[in-house]
């Protein structure tokens, strides 16, 4: 007899299959990032179909088969509306959905992402401004990072410990934080930064939204941000490591 394992997870990406069916890459809460397959899914009858989406958050129920896990059942828990009709929030969830495919291979349970996963979606379907939704993926990136074990040292310089002077600030993902004007060199690969991205990259990681989403941040200090954070995911990438 199949035993039949349920959870709740967020819906990152569908794929259809055959004429029926339909393939979901699901973050789940108790089983990492799974795939399972809706068979006859996309029939006009199918029980299943109002149960499950992309970018929804789903409890579903599936069995274990030779080749895939096939879904038994799903409800939809949250909808987030406002996702899949903004293309600008489609385009954060995508990002999103290709760092966990990049990071993450194969099941791995870890309760800490999907919550962080969940916060963040939620996030995106209620942020109303576009300068927003780079700061909410730059929240998740950083946030994802450190679960992982990459958090940069930000309050002093990482190779001398000296203090840091606002007039001389310079970020290495290789040496894991900032750096003094005397430290940086080319072989480093150290970026020159403001004290507006020390202060930033602070609270992301303290995770106080509420203050953060209040912050002016100048479009400059934005750009300098997406720097640093997509050199990190590449430093810090398995592929690279």
């Amino acid at each position: 007899m199949a035993v039949h394992y349920r959870t709740k997870g967020v819906v990152l990406r569908k794929k259809d299959k055959a004429e029926a069916d339909r393939f979901f890459d699901v973050f789940t809460e108790d089983f990492g990032k799974i795939q399972v397959l809706g068979k006859a899914i996309r029939k006009i009858n199918s029980k299943l179909k109002s149960g499950i989406d992309i970018f929804c958050l789903s409890e579903i129920e599936f069995i274990e088969g030779r080749n895939y896990k096939t879904l038994t059942d799903a409800t939809i828990v949250n909808k987030f509306y406002n996702i899949p009709y903004d293309f600008r929030k489609i385009r954060i969830v995508l990002r999103i959905s290709e760092v966990l495919d990049e990071f993450i291979k194969g099941y791995y349970k870890e309760q800490d992402i999907f919550n962080l996963l969940k916060e963040t979606f939620i996030k995106i379907n209620n942020s109303p401004k576009s300068k927003n939704l780079d700061l909410i993926y730059y929240y998740f990136i950083w946030n994802f990072l450190a679960n992982q074990g990459y958090s940069p040292q930000l309050f002093e310089c990482v190779l001398c410990k000296t203090k840091l002077n606002p007039y001389g600030i310079y970020f290495s993902c290789k040496e894991g934080g900032v750096l003094c004007r005397h430290c940086q060199n080319s072989n480093n690969g150290a970026k020159k930064i403001n004290s507006d991205i020390v202060k930033i990259l602070r609270i992301i990681l303290k995770k106080d939204w509420e203050f953060l989403s209040r912050v002016r941040i100048e479009q400059s200090s934005l750009r300098l941000l997406e720097d640093i954070s997509s050199e990190a995911i590449f430093k810090f990438s398995p592929i690279n490591v």
